[in-house]
């Protein structure tokens, strides 16, 4: 173990010094981040996502067979904070199918709406769509003795987010949201 000091019966103490190292790293980790971009950049993502569903109902919505509404909800993230979102309502007839925003701070996407109707619940995520978004993917890195692996320049590279209908277990696979794709997620959430 880096860092640590045995007392010569087989215990080990930590070095103050490496401790000192590390919580100096999680404070400079923890202000580097400007939360408020994150949050923001969160919200115009999902104001995107509501645009394309908009777009898709347009004929819907315009004869007055679906009515939309929005609702504000708080969300509470860490290291965000409170805040709040919108929800979009969808009335269909007798049923209602709610896309809830889940948030933003999530392990494996960056971002996270629940499509919720009386049949059920089904995501939609903001996943990188240059990785094969067929599928989730867990991406991880291990270091030996310590050190992390230097990325290469293959590796490091900026995401091109995209939303993405997400099919449920055993075998989740990222389905591209088309007009087709999101009206099958509408009916078998509302049980048609």
């Amino acid at each position: 173990m880096l860092g640590a000091i045995s007392d010569g019966q087989g215990s080990v103490f930590m070095d103050t010094k490496t401790f000192d190292r590390f919580v100096s790293q999680q404070q400079e980790s923890s202000a580097s981040v400007n939360w408020s971009q994150v949050r923001n950049e969160w919200l115009g993502d999902l104001d995107q996502l509501y645009s394309k569903i908009e777009s898709f109902l347009a004929k819907y919505l315009h004869a007055g067979q679906i009515r939309l509404e929005y609702r504000i909800i708080s969300l509470n993230e860490r290291d965000i904070g409170a805040y709040n979102a919108r929800q979009m309502v969808l009335r269909i007839g007798r049923q209602q199918v709610d896309l809830v925003p889940v948030g933003t701070l999530l392990m494996g996407s960056k971002g996270q709406v629940d499509v919720v109707g009386p049949a059920g619940k089904a995501e939609i995520m903001l996943v990188d769509g240059k990785l094969d978004a067929r599928r989730p993917r867990v991406l991880v890195t291990v270091g030996v003795g310590g050190r992390l692996p230097v990325a290469s320049s293959e590796q490091v590279r900026e995401p091109h987010w995209e939303w993405r209908i997400v099919s449920p277990p055993p075998e989740r696979r990222y389905i591209e949201i088309t007009q087709e794709s999101l009206f099958q997620l509408i009916m078998e959430v509302a049980n048609v």
